[in-house]
């Protein structure tokens, strides 16, 4: 009995040990998560190279993955910072895609490339993970190696060679030199050839001109005259360059008519020079006076005549040429001549004529 009794109170206080031990381990998990000790996240951070095997100066893709649960901030390091024989080159914009329940992928990538050979290593990198509770962790990335080999292959059994005899190079400026100036040549030949070909031309055409007669200066300005009239401003409402053309015409007239420089002449300076002439009356002085006043008033004023005074100003400018031109010669000593040469020619027919008979 009494052994029995032993063993049962051995059973009860071990089992009275074991309800102890899982109270106090539960309490303390209770306690840990209301002091917020543990933080049951699942945040996860990678890196990773796009290979492992370079050569010298190649440029390799570095790239940090995080998986950041519900509420949570991660924050990559300076990359620079973390680099021991590595050269940053660049950094590509981060990528982030959401995720179901609030979670998230975070990705960086940088270029960096190595200027060593060897067997190197990207460290591992710090990234901080602030959860929705302000508690801060700091997950470190695996270390990356890399074997990074040079550009030339195979030193060893690379042979050095002799250096090679020097070699005179062609001085190339003067060949440039030599066919700059010979174009030069050419072409100033050709431009001579050119400006004589157009001086005979000149030359040709102004004799061809100057064989021909003038024509009488108020002929052309009666033609010119007509021109004006056919254009219609008149009917399109364009009334002070019909005066303008008008008077223009009447001063280039005067200009081949009397050899004064009408055309760069105000009204007055013209009224002027031509009232000392003997070779025009006064009727006409008047008259062209009183043309050129109309047409000024139009061309400087900004009057706008009506339709007979326009009509009169053109009439005036046919009197003006009509009264001005000069008066041709009397041909009749010329005819009478003709008309005797034929009475003696007809004579000396008729004698003929007679002599055949008899």
């Amino acid at each position: 009995m009494r052994g029995y009794r032993g063993a049962d109170m051995m059973k009860h206080k071990s089992a009275e040990k074991t309800q102890i031990s899982w109270r106090t381990l539960l309490g303390a998990l209770l306690l840990l998560g209301a002091l917020g000790a543990w933080p049951a996240t699942a945040s996860q951070v990678q890196a990773r190279l796009d290979t492992s095997r370079a050569r010298i100066g190649d440029r390799l893709t570095l790239t940090l993955t995080a998986h950041s649960a519900a509420g949570e901030t991660v924050q990559f390091p300076d990359l620079k910072s973390h680099l021991d024989k590595f050269v940053l080159l660049d950094e590509l914009p981060a990528e982030r895609v959401e995720e179901e329940g609030g979670a998230a992928l975070i990705r960086r990538s940088w270029i960096i490339a190595a200027f060593e050979t060897g067997r190197l290593e990207v460290s591992g990198l710090p990234l901080a993970v602030m959860h929705a509770d302000g508690v801060v962790d700091t997950l470190w990335t695996e270390p990356l190696p890399l074997d990074v080999i040079s550009l030339v292959q195979d030193t060893l059994d690379a042979q050095i060679r002799p250096l090679r005899d020097l070699v005179e190079a062609q001085r190339l400026w003067k060949r440039i030199a030599f066919w700059a100036v010979v174009g030069l040549a050419v072409l100033a030949a050709l431009l001579i050839l050119w400006r004589r070909y157009l001086r005979r031309r000149a030359d040709r055409l102004a004799g061809d001109v100057s064989s021909l007669p003038a024509r009488p200066a108020h002929l052309v300005a009666l033609d010119e005259l007509d021109r004006i009239k056919s254009l219609g401003l008149i009917e399109n409402g364009e009334i002070k360059r019909f005066h303008i053309l008008v008077s223009e015409a009447i001063r280039r007239y005067l200009e081949a008519r009397y050899g004064v420089l009408a055309p760069e002449m105000t009204t007055w300076e013209l009224t002027a020079v031509l009232r000392d002439r003997r070779d025009m009356d006064s009727g006409l002085k008047e008259l062209l006076r009183g043309f050129l006043e109309d047409c000024d008033m139009v061309k400087f004023a900004k009057y706008v005549p009506k339709i007979v005074e326009i009509n009169a100003t053109f009439n005036r400018a046919y009197e003006i040429v009509e009264k001005s031109r000069p008066v041709e010669q009397p041909q009749a000593p010329a005819d009478n001549a003709s008309a005797a040469d034929s009475a003696q020619g007809a004579e000396v027919a008729a004698e003929e004529s007679a002599g055949e008979r008899r």
